[in-house]
């Protein structure tokens, strides 16, 4: 214990925890599938790796308003094929985030692939499509527990913050613990 009657902070499992900033990386899911509730979609200038600058969209999450994933094209098509192409009716709806290994170029890396959503009605099976690349079949699952089935069910917009991570599924904060500056990588 320290001074102040708090416990010692949790020392780092994962490399992405080194690197603590905004996004969401592979290594703070630990393994595990998180479900969070899209609170904004926006669109910003992110450098990227060969130093310039690319429009990327950005998600932000109401049970995590310090963490926010940036999209990748195939975890847009996976959401615009679960929610629709109008961005505003993503707002509240739940999303399953999944560590994955993909390819990258010539190398396979961590990424974070959109694995479903509790909003679902059902299973659907979707194409992926990348340019110069095979379309790529993918399942997206309806995950946890619908709305209003659970006393877990998604907070309302005017809870706060520690309502709405204790409302999360069992590990599902602490699966968040800090994030890295946004790195490219795992991009399709």
């Amino acid at each position: 214990m320290s001074d102040h009657g708090s416990p010692p902070p949790k020392p780092p499992v994962d490399y992405d925890e080194l690197f603590p900033g905004r996004f969401i990386k592979a290594g703070l899911l630990k393994g595990r599938e998180v479900t969070l509730t899209i609170s904004s979609v926006a669109v910003e200038k992110l450098p990227q790796d060969d130093g310039t600058v690319r429009d990327r969209g950005i998600i932000a999450f109401r049970e995590r308003p310090d963490k926010q994933l940036v999209l990748n094209s195939t975890n847009g098509q996976c959401i615009k094929a679960m929610f629709g192409r109008v961005l505003a009716d993503w707002i509240g709806k739940r999303v399953t985030l999944a560590p994955e290994r993909d390819r990258f170029g010539r190398e396979m890396v961590d990424c974070i692939r959109i694995a479903g959503s509790p909003d679902l009605p059902a299973d659907i099976q979707i194409e992926v499509v990348l340019p110069r690349k095979k379309p790529k079949p993918r399942t997206l699952r309806r995950t946890g527990k619908a709305r209003g089935s659970s006393p877990r069910a998604a907070p309302s917009q005017s809870a706060s913050v520690a309502a709405a991570l204790a409302a999360l599924p069992d590990g599902d904060a602490d699966a968040l613990a800090d994030a890295e500056t946004y790195e490219p990588g795992c991009e399709g």
